[in-house]
């Protein structure tokens, strides 16, 4: 899960982005519908995304694209589930780092958390050696959080702001907004999954 430290409350900021007017207008119950469930016999958890819910590029600064969603990946031995926030960009300009996300928990305190995984795409495009040019990059930023938290950003019913941190200038700084309707589609189509798993165990 990463480890997490308390920072301070602190009020919703002015430069959150923008949720493009199509996303603002999809429900739950669209997300639902639309989420994908990648579940192989010879593999031990089955995946259900919201990937494909709102499959659309947005440009969030002058030079970075971005696109995300949530997944929840159930172990199908146990039960337990891991619920993760992925969020992809793609960027001009020299190499990136990022290590952590900002985000309000349950209690609308500041908190901080170390990411999962921060995965590059192909670099090898980039045509400087020391990769200071402009070069035309992609990342893969992954971090986990509790079905809790989740839960409680659904109610709120508005959308929930991350902020990936880059280098200490916050030059870097990846500002981004999931919606609530699509946490609830994830938690309903998990609910959905149990609910198929069930009725075949008692068949």
């Amino acid at each position: 899960m990463g480890l997490t430290a308390t920072l301070l409350a602190v009020p919703a900021a002015a430069t959150a982005p923008s949720v493009p007017r199509q996303l603002a207008k999809m429900d739950a119950e669209r997300f639902r519908s639309a989420a994908t469930l990648d579940d192989d016999d010879l593999e031990f958890s089955a995946i259900i995304s919201t990937r494909d819910g709102f499959r659309k590029e947005r440009r969030v600064n002058g030079s970075t694209w971005a696109d995300g969603h949530v997944e929840a990946h159930i172990d199908k031995r146990t039960g337990d589930i891991r619920f993760e926030v992925h969020q992809s960009l793609r960027y001009r300009g020299s190499q990136r780092f990022y290590e952590t996300v900002h985000f309000e928990d349950r209690d609308g305190k500041l908190v901080v958390r170390a990411l999962d995984r921060a995965l590059r795409g192909d670099d090898t495009m980039c045509p400087n050696s020391d990769f200071t040019g402009d070069c035309s990059l992609t990342m893969k930023l992954v971090f986990s959080v509790d079905e809790a938290l989740l839960k409680t950003v659904a109610a709120r019913g508005e959308s929930w702001d991350l902020k990936f941190k880059g280098r200490p200038d916050g030059e870097d700084d990846l500002r981004i907004r999931i919606v609530p309707a699509e946490i609830e589609g994830l938690l309903l189509a998990v609910g959905d999954y149990h609910a198929s798993m069930a009725s075949r165990a008692s068949d």
